[in-house]
Order: structure tokens, then C-alpha cells, then sequence
């Protein structure tokens, strides 16, 4: 009897130890981490002085989040901010640019013709009425030709050929140069994977079928449609949607289908088209007016580049990975999925070439960025052929 008295006296004070140094520090760990209304000063004094670093360094950083910028960089995307994706790439950097710079730079996005009209939003940038833009450099066009090339080219290169000629075989120090003679910095901060070919009121079964249409189209596809003696409209997404309400367009294309669905182009136009030979990858800029971007400290501008990395990353992630649940939405919905027969997408690459020339023809930075381009092509087409299952 002895003995069992013993025995159950040191269990319980084993049991006691042990629930003092291993259960007890382990429950009240896990107490904390659910209870969000407790502050990171006392989590660290709950959780003892070995712990008082790691939380202090915590209050530090939520306090850089919450800080309100030291200055802010007034930015015009000429995406609304709420359209899937492509407003999501400006707010992205609103959200995280205040926290990379320890609180000092922060963004306000305003959408499009909030602060000047849309049309003149190149202009205000130069001028400094604006400090940034965001945008695919080819809505600049009228300014300088080859930054179309800078944005989609149709019939390729796709995104990983396009990014690799822009990063490492020469891109990116032509679009700067470009960019930089309209004393305006750029960076790219954004990209997505291949756009749907349009929407179209009836179908297209040939190439003549496109003679006399109205279709809205943007950049060098707009080029091409206007080979095949369509007459092309270049409008915003509003726009489209007043087209298609008033009966002017017969057909357009905008972007992905994520997109063109939350617009609602589908409630006017039934057919819809692939592949988007228009734009295979397209690439979006930061733009900056470069007295502004020259004012910044280093750090800063580290800063933005590295969130625009990030965005190209993620854009095109994110938007690959929607995709599939638009099309089925849509296709519930009684839309004709439709792919374009092989001789109308050989028109069309005709077309192109006819244009590629004539561009390069009559615009001497076209031609350079043109040629630049067709030899890093040249080079990855042998990568690409032995590389491939």
C-alpha cells in the first residue's frame, strides 16, 4: 500500500511539471494566436523576454503598414479599378507599395477620366499634371508606332518568348529609350496570356465574311482587320457596350474572357471567338513621368520595380488559371464557344505580315525594335523546337 501511495504522489507532481513546462505554455500560446484583439507588445510579454524581439519587430511592421505615406504618386490607370485583372494590377501596387518602402511612397489610383479626359491622359503625364499612367504602351501609338510592339503582336511571340526578348534580348532598353524620349520613365507591370479573338453578332464561316463589318479593334489586330476592308473602331469598354446597345458594331474584341463576361458584352453578341491571334500575350506599363521618377530616392524605385515584377507574375497566373470557369459560365449561358476555321486565321496572318512591312517601312524605330525582335526569334525558335516534348 505503501508503495501505491508513493507511486500516485509522484505522478501527480510529474503531471503537474509537466503540465507547467510542456501543456500550460503550449495552451496559452494557442490562446493567443486566437485572439486577434490582442496587441503584439503584449503577446511578447505573455510570451516571455526570449519572445520580446520577434514581437517587437512585429509591432514595427504593422506600424509601417498602417503609416500614412510620407508622399504619394497620383496614378490614372485606364482600367476602372473594379473590371477583373486589369484594374487589380494598379491597386495591386497601392496595396503594396507603402509597405516596401517602410511607409514613405504610397499610390492613389484614380480611374480613367477622373482627373483629365482619357484621350489626354498621355499629354498630363508628360506635362507632370499627373505623376503616373497605367496602360499598355500600344494606346500611345499615334506617338510612336513601335510601342505596339511593346504591348501584342499578332501571331506571337507568346508571353515566356515575348518576356524573354524584353528582359535579356534587348526589349527593355528600346522601350525605355522610346519611352524616355517622351520624357516619360516605363516599366513593365503587368501581363496576361492570350486574349479572345471578339464577339460577333453572326457568324464568320470566311474571310470575305469580314468585308464591310464594323468591328472594334485596338493596336496592329486592328491594322490587320482594316487589310480585310473592315472598318475599325477603337473605343473603350463603354464604348463597346454603346456600340453593341445602338447596333453600330458587329463585332469586337476587348480582352479575356473573365473580363469581356463581367462587362456583359455577352447579353449583345452570341459568337464568340478563339484563338486571340490579335494579342498572344499582351504587356502592360507603369509609366512615369520621368522628372518624378528621377525625384525619387533609389529605394523607392527599387520598390516599384520589384512590385512590377511581381504583378507580371501573378497577372499571368491568375488570369490562366480563371479562365476555364468564364468559359463555362458562359457557354451555361448559351454562348457559341467558336474557334476560327484555318483559312481565315491564314488570312489573317497574311494580313499581318503586310502590315509588319509596312510599319517597319515607314517608321525607322519600328523597323529597329522590328529587326531586334526577328533575330532573338530567329535564335529562341531552335531552343524552342529541341526543348519541346
Amino acid at each position: 500500500m505503501r508503495n501505491i501511495i508513493i507511486g500516485i504522489v509522484i505522478g501527480l507532481v510529474c503531471g503537474v511539471m509537466a503540465g507547467a513546462t510542456v501543456v500550460a505554455p503550449s495552451l496559452e500560446q494557442a490562446r493567443l494566436a486566437q485572439a486577434p484583439q490582442t496587441t503584439a507588445k503584449e503577446r511578447a510579454e505573455a510570451l516571455g523576454a526570449e519572445d520580446l524581439n520577434i514581437a517587437a519587430d512585429e509591432t514595427d511592421a504593422v506600424a509601417a503598414l498602417k503609416l500614412t505615406p510620407a508622399s504619394e504618386l497620383r496614378l490614372v490607370s485606364l482600367f476602372r479599378i473594379k473590371v477583373p485583372v486589369l484594374g487589380a494590377l494598379p491597386n495591386r501596387l497601392k496595396q503594396a507599395l507603402p509597405a516596401a518602402t517602410g511607409g514613405r511612397l504610397g499610390v492613389t489610383v484614380y480611374d480613367p477620366g477622373a482627373l483629365v479626359d482619357a484621350g489626354d491622359t498621355f499629354e498630363a503625364l508628360k506635362s507632370g499634371a499627373i505623376d503616373a499612367v497605367f496602360a499598355p504602351p500600344g494606346q500611345w501609338d499615334a506617338q510612336d508606332p513601335e510601342l505596339q510592339l511593346f504591348t501584342a503582336i499578332p501571331f506571337g511571340p507568346g508571353a515566356n518568348e515575348h518576356l524573354a526578348w524584353y528582359y535579356h534580348g534587348g526589349g527593355q532598353a528600346l522601350f525605355q529609350k522610346a519611352m524616355k524620349k517622351q520624357g516619360v520613365h516605363a516599366l513593365l507591370c503587368g501581363a496576361i496570356p492570350p486574349e479572345a479573338s471578339g464577339w460577333y453578332r453572326t457568324p464568320i464561316r470566311t474571310a470575305k465574311d469580314f468585308k464591310g463589318k464594323t468591328i472594334r479593334a485596338f493596336g496592329l489586330g486592328g491594322d490587320v482587320l482594316d487589310k480585310l476592308e473592315v472598318n475599325v473602331e477603337r473605343l473603350d469598354a463603354g464604348g463597346i457596350l454603346v456600340g453593341f446597345e445602338t447596333g453600330r458594331l458587329d463585332g469586337a474584341e476587348y480582352s479575356l474572357p473573365s473580363v469581356d463576361a463581367e462587362l456583359g458584352f455577352q447579353k449583345f453578341a452570341r459568337q464568340y471567338y478563339f484563338p486571340g491571334w490579335h494579342q498572344p500575350v499582351t504587356l502592360f506599363t507603369l509609366a512615369v513621368n520621368e522628372r518624378i521618377w528621377q525625384g525619387l530616392p533609389a529605394y523607392e524605385r527599387a520598390a516599384i520595380e520589384t512590385i512590377c515584377g511581381d504583378n507580371v507574375r501573378h497577372a499571368l497566373a491568375e488570369a490562366d488559371a480563371s479562365q476555364f470557369e468564364a468559359l463555362k459560365k458562359l457557354s451555361l449561358d448559351g454562348i457559341q464557344v467558336r474557334r476560327w476555321p484555318d483559312e481565315i486565321l491564314k488570312a489573317l496572318e497574311t494580313a499581318w505580315k503586310e502590315v509588319a512591312r509596312e510599319h517597319a517601312a515607314n517608321h525607322q524605330g519600328f523597323a529597329a525594335t522590328w529587326t531586334s525582335l526577328q533575330r532573338f526569334r530567329r535564335d529562341y525558335a531552335i531552343w524552342h523546337e529541341i526543348s519541346r516534348f
